[in-house]
Parts: C-alpha cells; sequence; structure tokens
C-alpha cells in the first residue's frame, strides 16, 4: 500500500488522482503495429482428469538418452521433443532414435495377456495395456505400478517404456494421456506433460471449449482444462447430420436462419433458403473435399468455403461461388472467420493465421493484402478459430492449446467503450466513455455535447451529459484526422468497476486513504471505496464536464447494491469523486465473516450488473 497523506478527505482525492492516472494509462494504450498481435495463451497445455498429475494427449514412443539425462518422445501426431531437465520440451526433427530391445526376456506367466516384458538391471517390467508391473523374481510373481481402485492412475492405452541405462528404478511411460516418470520403480509417478506442446486441440466447440482428436471434450474451468462435465454442443456436427442426404457424403455445413449450405467429400456445394427443404447444387465443382463453410449472420447470401488451399465466396446465397484465395501463401486452410462489414477475413492455416481484405457485399476482386498475425504464436498449424463478439479472436493450434488476442482490424477501428473495463456495456447519464483510435476535440448527439475530458492521438475520454435521456443515439465525433459516427446505448443506469490492466478493482482503503495493493488481501468487517462509472444521476443536479466538489460531493440518485460471492454488502455511500469528472466512489462495508481467499464483487443498479472483479479476503 502506498501512504498519501494523513488527511483521509486529502489523501482520497489524491488516491482518486493516481488510480485516474492508472486507467488513463490502460486506456492510451496504443494498439499493436502490424504483424505484432499480442496474442495470449488461454489455458494451458494439460488436461486435469484425476490422475496422477495433468495429461495431455496420446504420444506414440519415448527413449532415453545414452547417459539417461534426458528424455525425447513421438507424440502421436508425429512430434518429436525432448527435454533435457524432464520439465521443459523443445522441438528435435533430428534427434537420434534409441535401439528398441530385442533380447525380450521369457517369464513363468506375464501379469496380462499381451504383456511386453522389459529388463531393467536385475528387475523386470512389463507393459500391459491398461497398467504397468514389476518383478523382481525373474517374473515369477508381479506388482501392479499403476492399478488403483480398478484403474489406472496414469490412464490406459499404454504405447512404450523406456528404462534409464544407469538406474533401472528411473523409467518413463507413454500413453494415450501423455508421458509419465518415476524415479523409485514405479512406487510413485509424476506427469512430464506440463510443458509438453500435445494437447490435441482439432474443433473450438466454444470460446472455452474444445473438441479433442478422439472426440472427447473439455472446457476451461478455473483456468484449467477439464473434461467437459456434459456433451458440449458440437453444432456444425449436428448439422451435417441433420442435411446429410442418401446418395451425398457431406462433409462440412453451415446455417444463418433459414439459410443452409453444405459442402461434399466430392467437391460439390449446396444452398437451401427454406431451412434445408429444397437444395441447389452450384454449377461448378470446388475439385477437392469441401472441408468448412463459414456463413455471415446477419447478411446469409454471404458465405465462404474452404476446399484444399483455396477459400470459394458467395454473395447470391450459393447460385454462384468464385475462387478469392488471392495471394494466400500456398497451405492448407482448416477455418475462416470473417467482419463481412469491415471486409476483412480470417484463416487458420497449416501455417498459422492470416489476415486478409475482402468484400462479402458483392463479387469484387479475390481477397488482398494477406498477412501473417502468426508473430507471438509457436510454430505449429492451426485448427480453428472464431471472431468473438467482442472483438477478440480465439484460434486453437496444433499441440500448443488455444490462443487469443485482440482481432487486428477491430484494434484499429475506431471505437466507442466504457472507460472503467473497455467493455461495450451501455452508458448512462454521467458515464465516463472513451473513444479507442481518435483523438476527438468535439463531440456531439443531437442538441447535447458531450464534454471531451481528455485525448490523445491513441483515445479520448468523453462524458455521457447528466439531462441525456434513455434511448439509443448516434455521437458525432471530431477530431483532426476526420469526422465519425459511433453508436451509444443509454440506460437510467450501468455500473462499471474501474480495473487495472490485469483486471484488479482500483479501490481505497476509507479510514485511511491508502491506495489498496491488488496483489495484498482485504480485511473482513474493513471499509473500501471502489471507483466506478455509470451509476446515473445525482442530486443536486450535476453538469457534465465540470469536476465534483470536494466538499459534499453529489450523491447518486438512485439505489447502489453490492454483492460479494452473492452476499449483499451494506454500501456506506455513493458519490461522485471530489475534483474529477465521471468518476463515481462507492463506499463498502465488507461483512465480518466472510470467505476465505478469492471472492466475486459486483454492484447491481435497477437489475443491470456491474463486470464482476476478484477481491482476496483474510478473516
Amino acid at each position: 500500500m502506498n501512504r498519501f497523506d494523513s488527511n483521509p478527505a486529502t489523501a482520497l482525492v489524491r488516491a482518486v488522482v493516481a488510480m485516474a492516472a492508472l486507467s488513463a494509462g490502460l486506456l492510451a494504450q496504443s494498439p499493436p503495429a502490424a504483424g505484432d498481435v499480442a496474442w495470449k495463451r488461454v489455458g494451458g497445455t494439460t488436461i486435469h482428469r484425476g490422475l496422477a498429475g495433468p495429461s495431455t494427449g496420446p504420444v506414440r514412443s519415448l527413449w532415453y538418452n545414452e547417459r539417461g539425462s534426458g528424455l525425447t518422445v513421438e507424440t502421436a501426431s508425429g512430434r518429436i521433443l525432448e527435454s533435457a531437465d524432464f520439465q521443459h520440451w523443445r522441438m528435435n526433427a533430428n534427434a537420434i532414435r534409441a535401439a528398441q530391445p530385442t533380447d525380450l526376456p521369457e517369464v513363468p506367466a506375464a501379469p496380462e495377456a499381451g504383456a511386453r516384458i522389459q529388463r531393467g538391471a536385475n528387475r523386470l517390467y512389463a507393459v500391459g495395456s491398461n497398467n504397468l508391473y514389476a518383478s523382481d523374481d525373474n517374473g515369477r510373481t508381479w506388482l501392479n505400478l499403476t492399478g488403483f481402485n480398478g484403474r489406472s492412475i496414469l490412464g490406459d492405452g499404454f504405447t512404450a517404456f523406456a528404462v534409464a541405462p544407469d538406474d533401472a528404478k528411473d523409467i518413463s511411460a507413454a500413453n494415450g494421456f501423455g508421458v509419465w516418470r518415476s524415479l523409485d520403480g514405479g512406487m510413485s509417478w509424476h506427469s512430464l506433460n506440463e510443458d509438453l506442446p500435445n494437447l490435441p486441440a482439432r474443433r473450438l466447440t466454444g470460446r472455452r471449449s474444445l473438441l479433442l482428436d478422439d472426440d472427447s471434450q473439455i472446457s476451461l474451468e478455473s483456468g484449467v482444462w477439464k473434461p467437459a462435465s456434459s456433451a458440449l454442443a458440437d453444432q456444425e456436427a449436428a448439422l451435417i447430420a441433420r442435411v446429410t442426404r442418401a446418395g451425398i457424403r457431406i462433409s462440412a455445413a453451415a446455417q444463418a436462419s433459414g439459410t443452409l449450405y453444405s459442402g461434399s467429400a466430392d467437391g460439390n456445394l449446396y444452398a437451401s433458403r427454406d431451412n434445408g427443404t429444397n437444395w441447389t447444387l452450384a454449377p461448378q465443382s470446388v475439385g477437392a473435399p469441401v472441408e468448412r463453410i463459414w456463413v455471415d449472420q446477419e447478411r446469409p447470401q454471404s458465405a465462404l468455403a474452404i476446399a484444399g488451399f483455396r477459400i470459394f465466396r458467395t454473395v447470391n446465397g450459393g447460385l454462384f461461388w468464385d475462387d478469392v484465395t488471392g495471394r494466400l501463401p500456398q497451405t492448407r486452410i482448416h477455418a475462416l472467420a470473417a467482419d463481412r462489414s469491415a471486409g476483412v477475413i480470417y484463416a487458420a492455416t497449416d501455417r498459422g493465421v492470416f489476415t486478409g481484405t475482402l468484400s462479402l457485399d458483392d463479387a469484387g476482386p479475390a481477397a488482398t493484402d494477406w498477412r501473417s498475425i502468426n508473430r507471438n504464436l509457436p510454430a505449429a498449424a492451426a485448427w480453428d478459430l472464431r471472431l468473438n463478439p467482442d472483438n477478440t479472436l480465439t484460434v486453437a493450434l496444433d499441440g500448443y492449446g488455444v490462443f487469443e488476442t485482440q482481432a487486428p482490424h477491430r484494434s484499429r477501428a475506431v471505437r466507442l467503450v466504457n472507460a472503467a473495463d473497455l467493455s461495450e456495456r451501455a452508458a448512462a447519464p454521467g458515464s465516463l466513455l472513451t473513444i479507442l483510435n481518435a483523438g476527438v476535440s468535439r463531440a456531439t448527439s443531437g442538441a447535447l455535447t458531450y464534454p471531451v475530458i481528455a485525448r490523445s492521438e491513441q483515445s479520448s475520454q468523453l462524458q455521457v451529459p447528466f439531462e441525456t435521456a434513455v434511448g439509443s443515439y448516434q455521437i458525432a465525433l471530431n477530431g483532426s484526422e476526420g469526422r465519425w459516427m459511433v453508436p451509444v446505448n443509454v440506460k437510467d443506469a450501468s455500473p462499471a468497476i474501474f480495473v487495472d490492466s490485469d483486471g484488479s478493482p482500483l479501490m481505497v482503503d476509507s479510514p485511511s486513504g491508502l491506495v489498496m495493493d491488488t496483489n495484498m488481501a482485504v480485511r473482513a468487517g474493513a471499509s473500501v471505496s471502489l471507483l466506478a462509472t455509470g451509476l446515473g444521476r445525482v442530486t443536486p443536479e450535476w453538469v457534465a464536464g465540470v469536476p465534483a466538489p470536494f466538499d459534499a460531493p453529489p450523491v447518486v440518485a438512485a439505489s447502489v447494491t453490492a454483492w460479494l460471492d452473492g452476499i449483499p454488502v451494506d454500501v456506506v455511500r455513493a458519490t461522485l469523486a471530489p475534483g474529477y469528472v465521471g468518476y463515481y466512489l462507492v463506499e463498502l462495508r465488507l461483512p465480518r465473516i466472510v470467505n476465505r481467499g478469492a471472492t466475486d464483487l459486483r454492484l447491481v443498479m435497477n437489475g443491470e450488473e456491474s463486470n464482476h472483479v476478484r477481491l482476496y479476503i483474510e478473516p
């Protein structure tokens, strides 16, 4: 915590200054330069299945190096990876395979039918399909090293086993769930999968859910991948099953309202405008199996199809398809996403992710300006991608899992967002708004002027006039580089809590005026003040663009409620932040008895929820 002043009132104002600086710094971040997309990993490359450690995808074989000081594996997809410290992995396509033992010993009895016997100094090991075994009496009796309560603690489907050349109790095994090692002859095991890029992601069934190569499904829970608790809807698979017709092997399908598209394994494209009752065959074949189809949800006449190395477009509901691949580097394409209004297309390929420009409103030229956006991504094939409603782009990489970034074309567009959390939530009278990617000198909507509070070349901040009525409006923005129109939806209240770049709430310890360190826990029973916006009109009435007074700042007119893990929290007061424009302070008194650890905090007004933020509580 940072001490600002011994006077709590003055300290509170200075804390607001500090928090305003923090939020302004966050909002002034410029978008990434072309080719320098800021990808971040979503989850990891392992799955928590309740085994002896995190698992991953199938591994085909493994071997120790000559000195036993490192391990090399071959994944089911054919990647060769090696580890010198049994923790971190790197690609090595030139790794020399260890010779497999040929003098397999004979034993009086195998522990299970078909088990493969392997010698390790004075001990024998056996590899079954479901378990591993050891024998210290030349195979007369066997100890199950992995079985517990009728199942293997490492999972089943063992494919390979290796004994270190200098230590018979240093053993490693590979199976359908990854790589495992024991240093005590199998009495205890640990996973070597944490850094192994072998997550067999095949399809995004949702932004936070995946279909794997074996048709199993996983979803992200509390930051880790876990088997999906219930079957996730694979909408494309369901649609393919629905539109499959006798004599036609459908390989791809997509739908927007009552318009359906399907493609076959023999390269034909079909369209239906009556929800699948009647189908029209395109006059030309695309010459390769149709792998995926994308359709614009707002204009179903516009669609894209992938066939091998090429992209085809229709803008007339499937009556005609033209090749729009353009100068995309020749590579197999697996998935597409597009923004018709912006004329932008994204492609997931064997060579990663590419973006280009393409008209989806008319039969214009083929896609142009293709460029790679793979910088900061691992070198791997991209199996799937999706463009999300919140302007992010999600991609599934072969072996490396899921990555996400701000969609490059959206990050360059002029956008209106909430100043507290950069969301596109509705505004309210008095709300502080941020214009991204434009320096604005004047903002108006009808007869109302939206005061410009701050501006730079990259962003500007506006305040919604307190007299603005509920409704939807267009704001005219004027700046040195042009004029823009942006939509805004105004409600009576639309609360939002200011957060820093890590998503932690900006708040003050109310009695002392100390800015709360987001890395430190808050004590139960404490009084804290959150910095917020969007709380609506105040009493007495106030003028937008004018800093709130230091003495008796206007009070929020409507009722403000707060919830901590679903339990109501006392709201002591909610006012405009003294000395500032568009900022509100909400003072809360935390309960004396709360759940210890991370808790979920939110504000609610008139049924409108704020963003959820996390507080760490200690007794």
